[in-house]
């Protein structure tokens, strides 16, 4: 260490990385690729101008901390650093220190003797740390509790983690795509909360008095929601039934009536989920930055969630003394928190594939319904009878983690009864005809009352 502001920790590699070649770009700059036999070369950096790419990467990334105090940005993946100067040169005036982690030990030694990092090396606000041991990047992450700290990750420099670290990797990876979606539905999100916090709508302390532990099964629209269709009916004499707006006009076809629906996304093709239905019985719960679309057009009774990490909706939700709802990420998994919030017990799932199962994206019926003649490409993960594996996205493993991580925190039991799709480690895995067995005893025709009179209270109000 050099001192407290500046020091580079140079960890002994335990690990072998993927081998890294360096060569010059077309302007002269220093590049990067690395090939593994009978594979093509994938480069970290620009064949023609590094730097140029540089820029661009480092104003795309610091695009999403515009306004923003930021106390400290850390970037996965050293490369070249090219990257890494573009950053330090934007942030400047700013003076903020920026901390870069490395875990292909082998590489950084090959670039560093090669003079590519001498521009970045000596630089005050530069923090480099490179190490294959990922506790030390747990311990550094552990001080940070107290500061806005922006994580950026060079998703190039993913390829030359070691093999052994692909856990970490994949918890890079699903930051990145998180962060990206976030970055790119900023503006919108931020337009769609302004309009739809016009009106002060009920929201979930509408129900706080609604804590009978009554059964419930949420409704997803994954393709396995077909086998699910025809007991629906009888499963609403003893469970309440919550479906997302996906799902919606398929049960509604189908005689089945949800107890509720829930709507998330920003995008404008969401007003395509209200197609074919919206009985005016049927409350609708809203994520504060849904499309406004879904809120001016819906014509049932509606109630606003707060979710947690978005900073205009905890602001408001303090204000209104409201409790937050986690999202996951997806319409499912609001649905599961919402589900749990108003203390519905026992949860259990179906349509909740989290996978391409019979090739398909969703139920055939709904607006989403996709089915490609080639497989699909992906992942393979177990399947939900465990006897085989289905493929399924980098977007569906980060809910299907999700979902494995409120098993692991909570002491309830939660059900599957998807009847397809992927194994969710922590839930137990069940029919639906199963399910309705061990909850037949229960009549929630009075639950049911209970809640819709909430429901007319708040809407009256």
């Amino acid at each position: 260490m050099n001192n407290q502001d500046h020091f580079i920790q140079r960890d002994v590699p335990r690990f072998n990385g993927p081998d890294v070649t360096l060569e010059r770009a077309k302007n002269g700059s220093f590049t990067a690729f690395i090939q593994e036999s009978g594979t093509q070369a994938i480069y970290l950096h620009s064949r023609y101008d590094p730097v140029s790419e540089a820029g661009r990467f480092a104003a795309a990334h610091l695009s999403g901390s515009e306004g923003e105090s930021v106390d400290r940005i850390v970037l996965y993946g050293l490369g070249c650093g090219h990257h890494v100067s573009a950053l330090l040169e934007k942030t400047e005036q700013m003076g903020t220190p920026i901390e870069v982690w490395e875990t292909n030990v082998a590489a950084f030694f090959h670039i560093e003797k090669s003079g590519a990092l001498k521009d970045i090396m000596n630089c005050r606000r530069l923090t480099i740390i490179v190490t294959d041991d990922i506790k030390v990047y747990g311990e550094r992450s552990n001080a940070w509790q107290n500061e806005h700290v922006h994580v950026i990750v060079h998703e190039p420099s993913l390829r030359a983690v070691p093999l052994e670290l692909s856990s970490f990797k994949s918890i890079l990876l699903d930051y990145k795509i998180k962060r990206n979606s976030a970055i790119i539905n900023r503006e919108l999100m931020n337009s769609n909360f302004m309009q739809n916090t016009q009106q002060e709508w009920p929201s979930i302390s509408a129900f706080q008095d609604f804590s009978s532990s009554v059964p419930a099964i949420l409704i997803s629209a994954g393709p396995s929601l077909a086998k699910s269709l025809p007991l629906l009916q009888t499963a609403a004499k003893h469970c309440l039934l919550g479906a997302v707006g996906t799902a919606s006009s398929l049960l509604v076809r189908h005689g089945v009536i949800p107890d509720f629906v829930i709507m998330t996304d920003p995008q404008e093709g969401m007003i395509k989920q209200l197609e074919g239905w919206q009985p005016p019985s049927i409350p609708l719960f809203f994520l504060s930055t849904v499309h406004t679309a879904v809120v001016e057009q819906y014509a049932g009774p509606k109630f606003i969630l707060f979710q947690e990490g978005f900073v205009p909706a905890e602001e408001m939700a303090s204000l209104r003394s409201e409790q937050l709802v986690q999202t996951g990420g997806s319409v499912s998994t609001t649905l599961f928190s919402l589900a749990r919030l108003l203390c519905m017990r026992p949860i259990c799932l179906v349509g909740q594939d989290l996978a391409y199962t019979d090739n398909q994206t969703h139920v055939a019926g709904t607006p989403l319904y996709k089915k490609w003649e080639r497989e699909a490409t992906g992942e393979r993960v177990v399947a939900f009878d465990r006897l085989g594996t289905v493929m399924t996205s980098r977007n569906l493993l980060i809910y299907k983690k999700w979902f494995e991580e409120q098993a692991r925190n909570n002491d309830e039991v939660f059900f599957n009864a998807t009847e397809g799709g992927a194994y969710i480690e922590g839930f137990a895995h069940v029919t639906l005809s199963e399910f309705l067995t061990s909850v037949q005893v229960n009549d929630v025709s009075k639950a049911r009352e209970a809640f819709q009179q909430m429901v007319l209270s708040a809407s009256l109000n």
